[in-house]
């Protein structure tokens, strides 16, 4: 197969055509003048363009990414050789369809449709590998240089058994791995565990179930007893209350001929009151009369006492201030010592002659008249001490006593007019109240009408005692069987036999509790046969993981054989052409090169025998190292069929300087020879 044209609306390709020859061709584009877009054109092309992945935050859907800059619908035209024809293939945007989605096929010289072909098959079937597996060894993008000797071992290994890079090797060892620790796990993290740990659950729980059933069946087959026991308990106390009833039914008679007449005499009694709230009111009106009649009399009685005594309190009160005025206002007392007067006088004349210097007094001579000074002073304090001066008090304030005389007589006369007012307004509403009760009374009789209230208040006090009588009767009547009587046994057997039904109806109701309580608990559970049929679904569970584990350990052992013997199988084919590669590379500078089992290379230089891994290797040498095993890896693994696929290289010598890329393009013209070879590049020669 090689690519003869292309053409499209696709990023930066604004619809020019691009023609393809046999061999070596070589584009030369600026940065940014779509070198990487004509790749994944290409590859769009081939494979179409999947419209379903969505754009992310590290990186973007092609749909978006490749977006045309002329503003064109994506679309694109692809014309190659495959099998001796020429074919073209055609993807463009239908309206109101995704892009690229309508797909056709058809021969250049003919026109007929290539039915062979299909929007979902086309790449598969043209390169014979999937579209990760034409990205990774047909597509050579200068970025993947640095991919590792792992990963280039598991795109080697994916692309020689299955033409799909994504079905790698490690990545199925590890997807083994990751499906082996979901059903086992760690702990109890697995599904195996989850699932022992449930069945364990589930056989506790029917445990659980089986042992509640069987307290069940034993609360309902005490029933039928505790039933029994609460109807003989109740005979016994029918027989006991009847006993008792007819003990009592004498004494209830007797109580209820006390109560008849009681409430007789209580109605007599009633009769001679008059209305109990307006014979309320008459008591109240008369306590008030009575009592203003009593305020009245004692403020007539005050008055009568302070107009009798006032002139002679006032004439008591002008004796006495006469009396002060002439006594003596005040005496002066004082007391003077002889004795320490001399005292005073003798040690000022010491002091002096001390000071003078007139008798020595040796070493104290300069202090003597000080300390003489301080003697005299005090013994003339002595003499003066105990000296008083003593003044006459007046025996009260003979204006303020005046006054307070004056407002008592004020006062008095005050509350006479005061008790008087309130009187004749208690003795209206007294004679108002005794018109309502005792209208036969004249309002004059005063005296008349407060003996029938005292009459009335005595009738009221029998009734209420008569009352008070007649509700303990009732209650006494009331409560006459709940008493005990003279036949205290009898009384006792009746409280026996209730107590003994209470008990057998709790114990009955006891059990009925428990058996609640143990079907709650059942439901709580659950269904026993539900129960049981998880169970048995857990089982095949746990025996299906143990069949997949089983089978996990195969297929990872089965993988590692088979990884084992395709790398000694692949190995050495590539080994063989990646060290020609790289002798073309390196101008024979490097002639030898070991391609070791998990695809670790090293290389060496011609006459030494010292080996040269990639951390020894300068970056250009590694490039070329990289570029001699993805090339051979190409040729051996992509050459399988009669047909070849073209190789499109992406500036793969972006790290080369002039002498490398020279000898870069030696090897691919010398590749070119067997299959078209597409080389995007932003340098001249």
């Amino acid at each position: 197969m090689k690519f003869l044209n292309a053409q499209g609306h696709f990023g930066v390709l604004d619809g020019r055509k691009l023609r393809f020859e046999d061999g070596l061709n070589v584009l030369y584009l600026p940065n940014e003048g779509g070198k990487t877009t004509l790749c994944h054109f290409l590859r769009v092309m081939l494979y179409g363009l999947n419209t379903t992945r969505r754009d992310s935050r590290k990186q973007l859907s092609d749909k978006t990414r490749f977006r045309p800059t002329d503003g064109n619908p994506m679309s694109g035209l692809l014309e190659l050789e495959w099998k001796g024809r020429r074919i073209i293939i055609s993807r463009q945007t239908g309206k109101g369809t995704a892009p690229m989605q309508e797909f056709s096929a058809y021969y250049a010289d003919t026109g007929e449709p290539c039915t062979e072909l299909t929007a979902k098959d086309c790449g598969r079937i043209l390169t014979g590998v999937s579209e990760e597996g034409f990205q990774s060894s047909a597509l050579l993008d200068g970025q993947d240089q640095a991919l590792s000797a792992g990963e280039l071992g598991d795109r080697m290994l994916a692309l020689s058994t299955t033409g799909d890079s994504a079905m790698m090797y490690s990545g199925a060892v590890a997807q083994l791995d990751r499906w082996k620790n979901a059903l086992r796990g760690t702990g109890n993290r697995g599904r195996y565990a989850q699932v022992e740990e449930s069945i364990d659950q589930l056989n506790r729980s029917v445990a659980r179930l089986d042992d509640l059933t069987g307290q069940i069946a034993g609360y309902e087959a005490q029933i039928p007893e505790a039933e029994q026991r609460i109807t003989e308990a109740e005979n016994q106390q029918q027989q006991a209350t009847e006993e008792f009833t007819l003990l009592f039914v004498a004494k209830r008679e007797a109580a209820e001929r006390e109560e008849r007449k009681a409430r007789e005499n209580l109605a007599q009694l009633r009769e001679a009151l008059p209305p109990l709230d307006v014979l309320t009111e008459a008591e109240r009106a008369t306590g008030n009369y009575l009592d203003a009649k009593q305020a009245r009399a004692d403020a007539q009685a005050e008055l009568a006492d302070v107009t009798a005594n006032y002139q002679k309190w006032k004439d008591d009160i002008d004796h006495t201030e006469d009396d002060y005025s002439n006594s003596s206002s005040s005496t002066t007392d004082i007391h003077i010592r002889g004795w320490s007067m001399v005292l005073a006088v003798l040690f000022g004349v010491l002091a002096v002659i001390s000071l003078l210097g007139i008798i020595p007094f040796g070493p104290l001579t300069p202090y003597m008249p000080y300390l003489f000074s301080v003697f005299a002073i005090i013994a003339l304090v002595v003499t003066f001490v105990g000296s008083t001066q003593s003044l006459d008090t007046p025996p009260m304030d003979f204006d303020e006593e005046r006054v307070k005389l004056e407002r008592r007589k004020q006062s008095a006369i005050a509350r006479d007019a005061q008790t008087e007012e309130q009187l004749e307004r208690a003795r209206e509403k007294f004679r108002e109240q005794m018109q309502r009760i005792a209208p036969e009374i004249p309002a004059e009789e005063e005296e008349r009408a407060l003996q029938f209230m005292q009459d009335v208040k005595e009738r009221k006090k029998v009734y209420l005692d008569r009352k008070r009588e007649h509700d303990g009767l009732a209650e006494q009547y009331l409560n006459i069987l709940d008493t005990t009587g003279p036949q205290g046994e009898a009384r006792m057997r009746m409280n026996e036999a209730k107590d003994t039904v209470e008990q057998a109806r709790q114990a009955c109701n006891a059990l009925h509790e428990s058996i609640a309580v143990c079907r709650g608990k059942c439901e709580e559970i659950g269904v026993r046969e539900e129960l049981c049929a998880k169970r048995e679904r857990l089982e095949e569970e746990k025996e299906s993981i143990l069949w997949q584990l089983d089978a996990i350990r195969l297929a990872k052992e089965s993988l590692v054989q088979a990884n084992a013997e395709l790398t000694g199988r692949v190995s050495p084919q590539i080994n063989q052409l990646a060290e020609e590669y790289l002798r073309i590379l390196t101008a024979d500078r490097y002639t030898a090169m070991q391609l070791y089992t998990d695809f670790e290379a090293t290389c060496r230089r011609d006459n030494s025998a010292v080996e040269m891994d990639r951390l020894r290797l300068s970056t250009g040498t590694r490039d070329q190292l990289y570029l001699a095993l993805r090339l051979a890896v190409c040729k051996v693994l992509l050459d399988q069929g009669d047909e070849t696929v073209p190789i499109v290289l992406d500036d793969p010598f972006v790290n080369y300087d002039d002498r490398r890329a020279a000898c870069g393009m030696k090897l691919l013209r010398e590749i070119a020879r067997e299959r078209q070879v597409i080389l995007l590049t932003c340098r001249r020669p």
